[in-house]
């Protein structure tokens, strides 16, 4: 590797971990810098607190965090080095190598800013499932996963999981079983992952298993960041199953947070006498399927019926499905929107629909495609497009 590669990488991580920053505003440093300035992280590093403010409009406490990782530099090296010599590759959000799928469903709000993988990073492009659930999953939970894992083993698609116990285990174990492809999605960093290094070291070899962390490479596993590992196994996903879950916890969180996302959210419909959340997750608006994860037909909700019918869309309620009405609310809202920003009194007064302006509030303002903006009342536009290069 050659000297300013070394430097790049370093910059990369220092970059990614700023100090209390957000995702969303590590992302758009990344935009106004490599983008919009046309700069190098040599470059910008290379600068001072007077030259940064001649560019770039930072807070007092931006001015003070980036000083910080400037004079923390060769700590960082370190870590740089020690990636490379044992094999590890860093993936920034800019690369090539970086998976379109996780800027499309996580967006400038959450896509992470830099991956630290080993293993075949082509992996990374081919269709992937997520395949979730708890960690105590019952016997007809760990059974759906299998069959699902195989299933996506032989149509070629990546299984990715978290590495937990229960339906994590389980879909990775059936997947390689079947000759299939995964992902493992770490809630530590990658550099203290060395015992699963140990056990998996063929199928990453052989190019069947990819390991990936969004964390700091030195970072012990934590509560906190298994929680927040949920939302990267779910954003790399085109198709999320939901084996089993409680009403709280990781596998709940994560399945309400891509509902929120207006992701395709199946779960398995359980069956009689089964003590789970699944049926709750159902009325929130994921899709239920069967046992072999096949889509199970059934009624229309009152409260989609009235948004097809408004949207002059026919309707039949014995075979329609969740994903379909949404992908019709999705794309009503958001072709009117395109021409501006307006309440939800015009908006509902434009499309003609029978909902309670409230409750299309909470609808826009939980829709990452939509940017809310501040006022008395608030107005909803489409989100912006930051960069065609960062966020195309």
């Amino acid at each position: 590797m050659r000297m300013n590669d070394y430097l790049d990488n370093t910059y990369w991580i220092a970059v990614a971990h700023l100090p209390r920053w957000t995702v969303e505003r590590i992302n758009r440093l990344i935009v106004q810098v490599i983008h919009e300035s046309k700069m190098s992280w040599i470059d910008f590093f290379a600068g001072k607190r007077k030259d940064w403010l001649e560019i770039f409009p930072f807070t007092e406490k931006e001015l003070t965090d980036l000083e910080f990782v400037q004079n923390d530099m060769s700590r960082l090296a370190f870590q740089a080095e020690r990636l490379h010599n044992e094999g590890f590759q860093i993936i920034p959000i800019n690369s090539p190598d970086y998976p379109g799928v996780l800027k499309e469903n996580l967006k400038t709000k959450s896509a992470p800013p830099v991956l630290y993988v080993k293993g075949k990073k082509g992996l990374l492009q081919t269709p992937a499932v997520a395949i979730v659930g708890s960690r105590n999953a019952g016997t007809k939970a760990l059974e759906f996963t299998d069959t699902v894992a195989r299933k996506c083993a032989g149509e070629g698609k990546v299984v990715v999981s978290g590495f937990a116990r229960g339906v994590d285990k389980q879909a990775l174990d059936s997947a390689l079983e079947a000759r299939g492809k995964s992902i493992i999605v770490l809630p530590q960093g990658i550099l203290t992952f060395q015992s699963g290094f140990k056990k998996y070291y063929e199928p990453i070899i052989n190019g069947e298993v990819l390991v990936l962390s969004t964390f700091f490479p030195g970072a012990a596993w934590d509560v906190g960041l298994a929680m927040a590992r949920n939302v990267y196994i779910y954003g790399l996903a085109k198709e999320i199953y939901v084996a089993e879950s409680d009403q709280k916890g990781g596998t709940w969180e994560g399945a309400l947070n891509g509902l929120k996302r207006e992701r395709k959210v199946y779960v398995r419909f359980p069956e009689e006498n089964e003590k789970n959340a699944n049926l709750k997750l159902v009325e929130r608006g994921a899709i239920p399927v069967d046992k072999c994860g096949v889509v199970m037909n059934t009624p229309v909700n009152r409260e989609l019926e009235i948004f097809v019918s408004a949207s002059e869309q026919t309707v039949n309620e014995s075979t329609v499905s969740y994903d379909e009405v949404r992908d019709n609310i999705e794309k009503t809202i958001l072709e009117f929107l395109a021409k501006g920003a307006f309440t939800s009194k015009e908006i509902l007064a434009e499309l003609k629909l029978d909902w309670d302006s409230k409750k299309l509030s909470r609808y826009l303002k939980n829709n990452p495609n939509v940017k809310t903006i501040s006022g008395r009342p608030a107005k909803f536009t489409r989100s912006e497009v930051i960069s065609p290069l960062l966020f195309g």
